[in-house]
């Protein structure tokens, strides 16, 4: 899909442009106390990894508004969804609340989200300071409804320890897909004990990066059909089953019961694919110390990584608007954008913070996340009803995964299914 890589055209060169923020996150926010707004913002949020992050922005949000009070309603990634839908329907959700590409439309159409044009004047925000890809991700109908917190790429987390243990040389950005099977093959012990890597089912970790790096495509640019029928989309996804077939991986049963993240945290896997975000579990593990990141193995000469972003929306129905609108835009200055990058909560959106979220952890190498963002990004493949076709992705892939059912008869079904999706959106 020529072309689709627009998000390092229309994107990056913005967010790097302001180039580098000075004075610590203390000082940035200097206003005088506002006491006119106030009352009580419930915040919802799916990374818990976040959470000090989030309570630094509130110390520093209540020095402006000190009669705003922030209740953290934190959740892991399927609660998060499930009590969305659920408050959605009933009328009890968060005042504010983390948005996704793949959902956005949904809950925009649906009338939950506050359409914030006019805070966005009245706070005379600039929106051309953020990532134009995020931005526009986030404006459904004309109208803007969230504004960006944050931007993540993929990368491949490894432990330096276990590549010693082993004596294995550590991974370099310019190594291929066969140099990290090779690689998996070497860390992975007979006994159950290690295992090279996590090979499971997932997207935005896994098979989507693979996809795009083979020549396939997820949905086509005009979100009417799948590319899971065609051959160079199967072969992305038959890389990760070359490696669960090999052995070099805990079995699908195991990564669906305790998740790749949590066993490379744990010390069962010696490298794991993880998105920027990771870095905060990391700095609070006990293996901090021995664990470094390095760019995705090419394919064939090629290298690709999925972008995404989150943005923070508005619930419509709001009983607190000012107090709800004051923790967005706060959350979408200068202030919380270098807490996000000094704490490694997560690549900050706003222009010219990135640097700083890399040199605030020199020892690890989060310049690569920086790189393949600007080198050879795709944009988090998504449409109107990308949950449900999501569904089917999950449920289809899974038998490949599991060893099951061949990759190309799992992703036929999935192409058929999903393109009755797209048909009716």
């Amino acid at each position: 899909m020529k072309g689709i890589r627009k998000w390092m055209a229309i994107g990056l060169a913005a967010l790097m442009a302001g180039g580098m923020l000075t004075g610590s996150a203390t000082a940035v926010f200097a206003e005088e106390a506002n006491t006119d707004v106030s009352g009580e913002v419930r915040y919802a949020y799916w990374d818990n990894n976040q959470t000090p992050y989030i309570e630094q922005c509130i110390e520093e949000f209540n020095k402006v508004y000190p009669n705003v009070t922030i209740t953290l309603e934190p959740n892991t990634w399927d609660e998060y969804w499930t009590k969305l839908e659920a408050a959605a329907t009933g009328g009890s959700i968060a005042d504010v609340f983390w948005m996704n590409g793949p959902n956005i439309t949904k809950y925009a159409n649906g009338g939950i989200l506050m359409p914030i044009d006019d805070m966005i004047q009245e706070q005379g925000i600039d929106t051309a300071n953020y990532p134009a890809g995020l931005v526009s991700l986030y404006n459904i109908g004309g109208a803007q409804y969230a504004l960006p917190k944050d931007f993540d790429t993929i990368g491949v987390w490894y432990n330096k320890a276990i590549f010693d243990e082993m004596g294995v040389e550590y991974p370099t950005d310019d190594w291929t897909w066969e140099d990290m099977a090779e690689k998996a093959a070497q860390l992975t012990k007979d006994d159950g004990s290690l295992y090279g890597i996590g090979a499971g089912f997932d997207t935005q970790c896994g098979i989507y990066n693979t996809i795009f790096a083979c020549g396939g495509y997820v949905i086509s640019e005009d979100k009417k059909s799948s590319g899971y029928d065609l051959a160079e989309t199967q072969a992305g996804v038959q890389c990760w089953i070359d490696l669960m077939s090999s052995g070099v991986s805990p079995s699908e049963a195991s990564l669906e019961e305790t998740t790749a993240d949590a066993q490379f945290l744990s010390g069962r896997l010696a490298m794991y694919w993880g998105g920027s975000w990771f870095l905060g579990a990391v700095k609070t593990s006990d293996l901090k110390d021995n664990i470094d990141v390095v760019e995705l193995p090419s394919i064939d000469g090629k290298k690709a990584t999925v972008i995404h972003g989150l943005g923070n929306c508005i619930y419509v129905d709001t009983k607190v608007p000012d107090a709800a609108k004051a923790w967005v835009s706060f959350l979408a200055g200068e202030t919380a954008n270098l807490i996000s990058a000094q704490t490694g909560a997560a690549i900050p959106a706003l222009a010219g913070t990135a640097q700083q979220w890399v040199d605030a952890t020199p020892e690890i190498n989060l310049k690569s996340f920086i790189t393949s963002s600007e080198e050879y990004s795709y944009p988090y493949p998504a449409s109107a009803n990308t949950a449900e076709w999501q569904t089917y992705e999950a449920d289809c892939l899974k038998t490949a995964f599991s060893l099951d059912v061949p990759v190309a008869d799992a992703c036929a079904e999935l192409a058929e299914k999903m393109n009755g999706v797209l048909a009716a959106e």
